[in-house]
């Protein structure tokens, strides 16, 4: 058996007591970086060794795993933080297992991506997930153009030293007024969420109110762009309806977005016949 381990991303204490047992108990551990996991293995007195899986040797490792896993042997697979797979390596390993029928099953754990869209307070029914950035300017304006238009929830992990770069060609390709949550540091004791427009965030940047310092990840949510002409999202407003009535709903909504309560209340109306 295969088992893909969730690893803390800040916070020691949300590592579950299921992959602590898992790890004491499987024969070999892989991990990103070894030395990351054997900090993590010592904290929780796992007296392991590891072996590298990373980017640059993933295919290679791949066929050892499924080799060891054939001869009846319990492989864990460790990333440096978060769930491995996810803009982390792991994919080749993972068809290798279904191709030729070995067993394998994921241990949950803390993801900066889950975090950070329900710490964003934008919608949550439909997303999009774009991993890092590419470094190059015009790769990035191309993604936000393709934004201008998106219905979902856009998720991005970004470096602290590229963050303003990223957020200037945001604002200058999208609406103003599109929502954006910033989230940096998840799980970690200076965690810090910055929501608002996106052309808040670059006054708060710019003013140094945001600390260019950790990891962010970036939530932006086009169908609130608030601008003259534009709609309210039924996306959006309709999970307020799950919780409150159309009149307590319009309150809130209208706290947080542009729109009049008397706007906000018409619009519930009529999406909730």
């Amino acid at each position: 058996m295969l088992y893909i381990i969730c690893t803390p991303i800040g916070n020691l204490n949300d590592f579950s007591l299921r992959s602590i047992n898992t790890l004491k108990q499987v024969d070999i551990i892989f991990a990103e970086d070894t030395r990351v996991a054997a900090k993590l293995l010592q904290h929780f007195d796992i007296q392991k060794k590891t072996k590298p899986f990373h980017e640059h040797n993933e295919h290679e490792a791949s066929k050892v795993i499924t080799e060891l896993l054939k001869s009846g042997k319990t492989i864990a697979l460790l990333s440096d933080a978060g769930a491995p797979l996810i803009s982390d390596p792991g994919y080749p390993l993972i068809q290798k297992c279904i191709k030729e029928d070995l067993s394998f099953t994921v241990l949950p754990g803390a993801s900066s991506l889950i975090n950070a869209l329900i710490l964003s307070g934008l919608p949550s029914d439909q997303f999009s997930f774009y991993r890092f950035l590419p470094k190059q300017h015009e790769a990035k304006r191309k993604i936000a153009i393709k934004l201008q238009n998106s219905n979902l929830t856009n998720i991005f992990f970004e470096s602290a030293r590229r963050i303003v770069k990223t957020m200037s060609i945001f604002s200058e390709v999208l609406n103003p007024d599109t929502q954006v949550a910033i989230c940096r540091e998840m799980t970690k004791e200076y965690e810090s969420i910055y929501r608002g427009t996106i052309k808040e965030m670059m006054a708060r940047i710019e003013s140094d109110e945001i600390p260019l310092l950790g990891e962010f990840v970036i939530v932006i949510y086009s169908g609130l762009s608030l601008g003259e002409g534009l709609d309210l999202d039924e996306n959006f407003c309709l999970p307020f309806l799950d919780y409150l009535s159309p009149s307590e709903a319009s309150k809130l909504i209208a706290k947080i977005t542009s729109f009049s309560k008397q706007e906000v209340y018409k619009f519930l109306l009529r999406i909730s016949k």
